[in-house]
């Protein structure tokens, strides 16, 4: 979907497997100029099958093989899926991805990539991208739109989008799929029936196809905005990527991923209660890196009152870290702290990912919850119906919700306006098919929009996402507003036919409030009576994942985490008081892998597993 933004109203299975292939479409007849292209600083080329190119242009038919993606939409992206091996790329490896909706996989971000698209390469979010056929797509429209994935888990890694309508056009249709080989690193672009341009509502053909690197430094460009015109994407179009690697290309960058946790959402402290603050740095480069520094800095406001160095001894290529600050920090007073992470190295060529910046907040219940100020800095809204914005919120202790708001920037004309509640899915999404609570409002003017929700009961657990959703019920009635001003949050949602992760979230945070208090019903309930233990949070994770289990009794809890081998890894045994608790297992010393975990207490015992990617 396209955005708008309103100042003034603005196989080939090679090891193992063998099917039959299936043809969706004929070769052309037609030959192109241009068959082949690179290398780029890296050494990857391209070549494709117009005008006598190498590559055989043979559909690989996963639709019955394959597993469906769902969740696609318009606009947004899921995953991780797990490819079941390691797919050679640049000078790391790959053995997961993000699905977009609008033609692309990435290896690293689920950040979306929407309208307009950038050329390839681009240092912006979502890096390490493969963008097959990256468009304006929307799987809400159309006849029976369909994506899926198959892995042979041995060497072949499939993904296809069927029949995907191009946004605002009834006419349109693609159909594609990628093939990632790792038998010989290559990758193949394969497109079948293909109808429309991707031309947008200001008359300009939007979209791109290339891959790029970890960083968005090195990438191969084949195709961006329908140019070359010899490039053209058609019925029968393959298209081959593969490496030769210079010996010669060396690139030393250390970087910061996250702060807080994955995702460097704001974190909301309690004044006066220490917290450990903690980063994700990494290793973008390609050679091993020593006595590399990471360093924390909090300002509130123009004053400096935190400023503390962790040092990483050692990364090799594509390795990250997380490190926990040993000096906690502790907030005296309810603002907003602006927490800067450094990653410091000596000879580092590439300055863009040096630093994330992180929004802290401090807090005293009851309290209006937001991660923006009350100063509307720019408006947003979409060329659709029915389509708006989402901000998450987690808080450390249980919460009472009582109110949400909205803020309006601008209206054209007074019109509905739909607001929800909605839980997180266990994932880290939003799960729309069951709504906490909902109601409709009418926007007349612009500023703040308040929903009554104190009959609702809606109590949150501490640390469990829940999702505030504003959408308009017709896009020419009002707009969004948007907080620009550093510190932000990476908690925005977009909704345009389904939810996803902001595209600008790390442009603006949207103007979305809660007036929270703090529950007692809950704690001051008995204690339960069951022994139960949960899925563990996130999970899948990187690094870290919280467990939580329900006892009978005050006592002594065996905990233990085992490998696929049954070798014990890690032991969290305790003694815990009766009713929920929660451990934190910090998987950083253990490969990515499939784990269970075992808690044994009550007289009871009972398994879960979980799976860690990295």
């Amino acid at each position: 979907m396209k955005k708008f933004t309103i100042l003034s109203i603005m196989l080939l299975f090679m090891a193992g497997t063998v099917f039959a292939a299936t043809n969706v479409g004929k070769i052309s007849s037609a030959p192109i100029v241009l068959d082949n292209g690179g290398p780029d600083a890296f050494g990857y080329h391209w070549e494709d099958n117009d005008n006598g190119g190498s590559p055989v242009y043979e559909w690989i038919d996963i639709s019955t093989i394959g597993t469906p993606v769902s969740g696609l939409a318009d606009d947004n992206n899921v995953g991780p899926f797990s490819m079941g091996f390691n797919f050679p790329y640049y000078w790391y490896t790959a053995n997961r991805c993000w699905i977009g909706s609008n033609g692309y996989i990435s290896f690293s971000s689920s950040a979306n990539f929407a309208h307009p698209f950038a050329g390839i390469p681009t240092s912006n979010l979502p890096n390490d991208l493969i963008a097959v056929l990256t468009g304006d797509l929307d799987f809400t429209q159309g006849s029976n739109p369909q994506c899926f994935y198959y892995t042979n888990s041995v060497d072949t890694f499939i993904v296809s989008w069927i029949n995907v309508r191009e946004f605002g056009d009834a006419n349109s249709h693609h159909t594609f799929q990628v093939i990632f080989s790792a038998a010989d690193s290559t990758i193949k672009f394969q497109y079948g029936a293909n109808q429309g341009t991707f031309l947008d509502s200001n008359g300009q053909n939007k979209d791109v196809i290339g891959i790029e690197n970890v960083n968005g430094q090195v990438g191969v460009e084949y195709l961006h905005d329908n140019l070359p015109a010899q490039r053209m994407w058609h019925e029968g179009l393959a298209i081959k990527f593969w490496p030769e690697p210079d010996p010669n290309f060396v690139v030393h960058d250390f970087g910061m991923i996250d702060g807080y946790h994955d995702g460097s959402g704001a974190v909301y402290v309690p004044v006066n209660e220490p917290y450990t603050l903690r980063g994700y740095a990494k290793n973008f480069g390609n050679q091993p890196e020593d006595s590399l520094r990471v360093r924390c800095q909090i300002r509130r406001g123009f004053s400096q009152v935190y400023d503390q160095s962790v040092y990483i001894s050692h990364l090799d290529p594509g390795q990250g870290q997380w490190v926990d600050f040993p000096v906690e920090f502790t907030p005296d007073q309810v603002t907003v702290y602006k927490t800067t992470f450094s990653a410091i190295m000596s000879g580092d060529q590439n300055s863009f990912n040096n630093t994330k910046i992180c929004e802290l907040d401090a807090y005293t219940l009851p309290q209006e919850i937001s991660y923006c100020d009350d100063i509307a800095e720019d408006g947003r809204s979409w060329n659709g119906d029915f389509s708006g914005f989402g901000v998450e919120f987690q808080m450390p202790q249980r919460i009472l919700v009582t109110s949400a708001s909205f803020n309006v920037y601008s209206v054209t004309a007074a019109g509905p306006a739909y607001v929800w509640i909605l839980p997180d899915n266990g994932h880290g999404q939003p799960d729309e098919d069951n709504s906490l609570a909902g109601d409709t409002v009418t926007v007349t003017a612009e500023g703040w929009v308040t929903i009554d929700f104190s009959s609702s009961n809606l109590e949150f657990a501490p640390n469990e996402k829940f999702y505030v959703v504003a959408l308009h019920a017709f896009q020419s009635t009002f707009a969004f507003s948007m907080d620009q001003t550093s510190p932000l949050s990476y908690r925005g949602w977009e909704y345009t036919g389904g939810l996803a992760g902001d595209r600008d979230r790390e442009l603006s945070d949207i103007m979305i409030k809660i007036a929270a208090d703090a529950a007692t019903s809950v704690d001051d309930a008995p204690t339960p009576n069951t022994f139960a233990i949960s899925q563990n949070y996130p999970n899948p994770f990187n690094a870290r994942t919280n467990i939580s289990f329900n006892i009978v009794n005050d006592g002594d809890v065996a905990i233990g985490v085992y490998n696929l081998m049954g070798q014990k890894v890690a032991d969290l045994s305790g003694h815990f008081n009766a009713g929920e608790n929660v451990v934190t297992w910090d998987a950083a010393a253990v490969a990515s892998g499939v784990y269970f975990y075992r808690i044994d207490a009550d007289n009871r015992s009972e398994t879960k597993k979980m799976v860690l990617l990295k």
